[in-house]
Formats: structure tokens, C-alpha cells, sequence
């Protein structure tokens, strides 16, 4: 198992610098390949919205500026392009291919942000989002949901800045369901790379000790040793007592199930996905 694709999208806002920090992070372990992805306004979409009414001028105005915002967001992506490759020694190259070193293309489409997103992710091994935080633009956390969930391809939830470590030390969000299943699955390659890694199994009372046992024989018949927490949450949510737990265990990167009981209950209920978004301050791995 490997990674060989890295999709990392870019909007020529200021978050791109960390986005390909942490795609180019990601690619490393593996010389993998990453594309860039610029999606432009559809202007069909945008010209939907005035009715026959508008005038040709205003009309004419509006595709304007949706073309010159398009042009100067290309530019600031083809900035951080150049700052990344050259921080990061990566090459730039024009149609995506595997050498020994990590290597960068910029693909730019045209359309809706979430549905050419999501048809990219198909096709990656890894997508690569910044921090989703309240209040944002709802695009972009439509765009992460989109394909978190349309996809079943894991999602790196990234920070902010260029990670130090990335994956060299794991922790695992273990429950026990499905989605968790399916991104430790997809997590084997970062994780037979990792220096340690730690299974923690949040739990209310009364605890169960034998929670993880079948993960701990899952890993360790890839090669992966691993160590079990369990963790009373207290008071505490399920989601804020794994971030803690994290950050207790030194860990830069978060394996976790997302959306594991359903996007619509969880939105419901304040679900572990939703906190762990919101408000993780290392690297999260997820797969729905």
C-alpha cells in the first residue's frame, strides 16, 4: 500500500500556503505526486441568477469581475506555487507523474467548487483541506463535507501551517465502527511509517478493556506496533476528550472515522466529527 496521488485544492486565499505545506508533508513518505486544483466560478451559474429584467450592462459587469477575481486568484495560486516548490524543494511539472522526489501540477477547471472537487478526490489517494473553522465560508465546508462523505477516500483536515512531523506519531480515534475501520485501513501506509502510534478508545463508564484488542491484532498484522489509552471523558464531549488525549500523547496526526453515526444525526447532536473539525489543532485523517 502507497500514496501516490495528493489532491490539494487552491483558491488564491491566504490558507493555500499551508494547504500545499501539508500536501507536500503528505506526499513526502512516499514521492508521491500532488495536484494542485484551481476551481473557477462557473459563469453560467452566476448569470442564472439575474432574471431577464437585469441589464446587459450590469450583466456585462458582473462576468467582469467574476473573470478578473478568477485571473487574480490564478496569479497568487502561480506565488504560492513558486514560494512552496522552492521552500520545500519540490519540482514543478505540467502533466502529474511519480519520479524520485515529490513533484507539483496545477490543474485549473472551471465549474462547481464541491462537484469538481469531489470528482478529483475520486481519483486521489488523499485530499488535503485546511482548517474548517465556524464561521467560514459555507463552500468550503460544504466542499470538505462533499467529499468527505460522496467519496470514501480519506481527507486530511490540515493546519495552518507547515508541519515539523507529519504522521511520526499517530493517534487512532477507536470506536469500534465502520468509519473508524476504514481509516486506520487507509491510514496502513502512514502508519507502518510511523515511530509510534496510540489507539485511543474514549469510553463511558464502565470502561471496557478489550475495546481495542482487535485493532491492536489488525495493526500489528501489517507490521504497525501500537499502544492503548482508554480515556473517561468526564464531562467532557467524546470529540474534546479525544483532541486532548492527542495533544497529551504528542501526537501530529489524528486517525478517525468521519461522520461514523451519519451526518444527519450528527448535526443533530453535536457529533465527534464536527467538534474534531472545528477544533483540532493537529492534522486529522479521515474517512467516511
Amino acid at each position: 500500500m502507497s500514496i501516490a496521488k495528493v489532491l490539494a485544492p487552491v483558491t488564491g486565499g491566504q490558507r493555500d500556503a499551508g494547504v500545499l505545506a501539508n500536501a507536500i508533508a503528505a506526499a513526502r513518505p512516499f514521492n508521491a505526486h500532488v495536484m494542485a486544483l484551481f476551481v473557477r466560478p462557473d459563469l453560467g451559474e452566476t448569470l442564472a441568477f439575474f432574471t431577464d429584467g437585469v441589464s446587459g450592462v450590469v450583466v456585462d459587469e458582473v462576468v467582469k469581475a467574476t473573470q478578473d477575481a478568477g485571473d487574480e486568484a490564478a496569479r497568487r495560486i502561480e506565488a504560492a506555487l513558486a514560494a512552496a516548490c522552492a521552500a520545500y524543494d519540490v519540482e514543478r511539472i505540467t502533466v502529474p507523474a511519480r519520479k524520485d522526489r515529490v513533484t507539483v501540477s496545477l490543474r485549473e477547471e472551471q465549474g462547481n467548487f464541491g462537484d469538481r472537487l469531489t470528482a478529483a478526490a475520486r481519483l486521489s489517494d488523499l485530499a488535503v483541506f485546511p482548517p474548517i473553522r465556524p464561521g467560514d465560508q459555507a463552500g468550503l465546508a460544504d466542499a470538505f463535507v462533499q467529499v468527505l462523505v460522496e467519496t470514501d477516500r480519506p481527507v486530511l483536515r490540515s493546519t495552518d501551517e507547515a508541519p515539523k512531523n507529519f504522521a511520526r506519531r499517530i493517534a487512532i480515534g477507536w470506536d469500534g465502527k465502520t468509519a473508524a475501520a476504514s481509516a486506520v485501513s487507509a491510514a496502513i501506509p502512514y502508519l507502518k511509517k510511523a515511530a509510534h502510534v496510540e489507539i485511543l478508545s474514549v469510553q463511558r463508564p464502565p470502561l471496557k478493556a478489550e475495546a481495542a484488542e482487535g485493532e491492536r491484532e489488525y495493526l500489528s498484522l501489517h507490521g504497525v506496533p501500537s499502544e492503548e489509552r482508554m480515556i473517561d471523558p468526564g464531562s467532557k464531549r467524546i470529540g474534546e476528550a479525544l483532541l486532548d488525549a492527542a495533544a497529551e500523547g504528542q501526537a501530529d496526526l489524528l486517525v478517525v472515522g468521519g461522520y461514523g453515526s451519519g451526518r444527519l444525526r450528527e448535526s443533530l447532536i453535536g457529533g465527534v466529527t464536527r467538534h474534531v473539525i472545528a477544533h483540532a489543532g493537529l492534522s486529522v485523517f479521515m474517512v467516511h
